[in-house]
């Protein structure tokens, strides 16, 4: 390894980078008990660097400079048009030139460096929703190496690896896969039967953005004389009775027409369709998950997660205290009505991935950041939950080329953006610029530090999670006569995915 000196500022972004960072941290998943019960457990405490050793040292790949003659390493990115996703692109990939945004000059820092090392060029190219996925297919059934690397959505990486389009990860050369700039929690809830297409890592923070969080008014708090929900995060006692408790104090019907209206009215909580998975995960199960043989196996439908879904009904359900955004789809941008409604004061909880919290910023009433609730207080940790559709991690094209050069491109850009865009993100960034109150750093650290994937959401085995999600949006919601009939639906998707990728070369 190289050892490099780091500035006082460094070594204070380097700290604080490696206590919070969600790359740095070694999500666990521990399945055990009656209930299998899935957790996500924090940052491992060996991986993080003691003060003087962070002092004294920078963590880099043992990669020698290479002259590649000036060659175009190429980004595929996705971007969507509709207005209410239209900031769920890429931004992590390529940055023209410095512009005073955080973000976009800790990109073109981190580029400049690896480009003058390797003798390259990073460029990116830009499609919209399907072109995006058709391009990809178009490419491999080509052997056009145009692209290098592509920023895959969790959502769409079943379909693009079971055709065969994507490289597994595991046999690229250079990729240091146990180095703290790799999300080692991701490879545990992503690969299947020992194979890999999909990294989370310190490259991007689309995954970072897709983190499942809660927002809360700390006015209408005050005005209730309500328990501090930090307090409870810290205690343990942040669970899904809390919210629904604090929740139902608050609703109101602010314009006096005996009906509760998304658009004038007091509401408790606002969720969405998502919210039904999230939170069936923050409880501490999964729809699916592994065997000791790296084999997806189904585990919705123990006791405890059926206690689970018992509380999503009655929370989906409520609607005299809560709004379900995604039962008004097609009405009109459901996101521009979330924040118009949270910063109006017009919730006391609000469900959000955490992209959502820029849109906040002109925001005159101060609003606080929570990690997902529990179950139940004997629940170890918070879990947080990456939302599937709009989280996205690298994903190599098998028409790539040169995967030796692929591979030590990209470890050295994943290296490099551990100390430059990751610090961007969460300490200037969604520290500086973004975060109210000192309570709220404490709580990303807990929600950076306990992330996880349901591999059944991100499958969507027999459709089960759309089914879950479907039920979130029109709340009618029968849990175990839907999984009753998708259950045999659901094991027949496992069988051809393991077929799947028994069959690639």
């Amino acid at each position: 390894m190289k050892l490099n000196k780091l500035s006082a500022v460094i070594f204070i972004m380097s700290v604080i980078l490696a206590l919070s960072s969600s790359c740095q941290t070694n999500d666990v998943v521990l399945d055990g008990g009656e209930g299998g019960i899935s957790e996500s457990g924090g940052a491992n405490q060996e991986d993080v660097p003691h003060e003087s050793e962070a002092e004294a040292e920078r963590l880099y790949p043992d990669l020698e400079p290479v002259d590649f003659e000036g060659y175009e390493f190429t980004f595929l990115a996705r971007t969507l048009n509709d207005p209410d996703w239209a900031e769920w692109g890429n931004r992590d990939f390529f940055a023209e030139s410095e512009t005073g945004d955080t973000i976009n000059d800790a990109v073109y820092s981190r580029n400049r460096k690896i480009e003058q090392k390797y003798n390259i060029t990073i460029t990116e190219i830009v499609m919209e929703n399907d072109a995006f996925y058709a391009g990809i297919t178009r490419a491999v059934n080509a052997d056009d190496d145009i692209y290098d690397a592509v920023g895959m959505h969790f959502n769409h990486l079943p379909a693009q690896s079971q055709r065969g389009n994507l490289a597994d990860v595991f046999s690229i050369p250079h990729l240091n896969l146990s180095q703290p700039w790799w999300n080692q929690g991701s490879m545990r809830d992503l690969s299947v039967n020992n194979r890999l297409f999909l990294l989370r890592s310190d490259l991007q923070i689309l995954d970072n953005d897709a983190m499942e969080v809660i927002i809360f008014n700390k006015d209408l708090l005050k005005e209730h004389a309500l328990e501090d929900p930090y307090q409870l995060v810290k205690k343990g006692e942040w669970t899904f009775e809390k919210l629904m408790e604090l929740g139902r104090t608050v609703s109101k019907d602010l314009n006096g027409d005996g009906q509760m209206n998304i658009h004038d009215d007091l509401f408790g909580y606002i969720l969405q369709a998502d919210s039904a998975v999230s939170f069936y995960v923050s409880g501490g199960e999964k729809i699916a998950s592994k065997d000791e043989s790296d084999l997806p196996v189904i585990t919705f439908g123990s006791e405890r997660g059926y206690r689970i879904t018992e509380y999503l009904s009655q929370m989906l359900a409520d609607t005299e205290n809560s709004v379900n955004l995604h039962s008004y789809e097609g009405r009109f941008p459901i996101y521009d009505e979330q924040v118009k409604m949270f910063s109006e004061n017009r919730a006391l909880f609000s469900w959000i991935r955490m992209r959502i919290v820029e849109r906040l910023r002109g925001m005159e009433t101060d609003f606080g950041i929570l990690p997902l609730p529990k179950l139940d207080k004997e629940q170890e940790k918070y879990i947080t939950h990456v939302n599937s559709n709009t989280g996205a991690g690298i994903s190599v094209p098998v028409s790539a080329g040169n995967l030796d050069r692929t591979g030590m491109i990209l470890e050295d850009l994943t290296a490099e953006s551990r100390y430059t865009l990751q610090p961007a993100y969460y300490e200037i960034n969604l520290i500086g610029k973004y975060a109210r109150d000192d309570e709220s750093r404490e709580m990303i650290d807990i929600i950076l530090s306990n992330t996880t994937h349901d591999i059944g959401r991100v499958y969507n085995f027999g459709e089960f999670a759309s089914s879950m999600s479907r039920y979130g949006r029109d709340m009618v919601i029968n849990w175990a006569s839907q999984f009753e009939s998708l259950g045999t639906r659901m094991q027949n998707d496992i069988n051809r995915t393991i077929e799947a990728y028994e069959k690639l070369d």
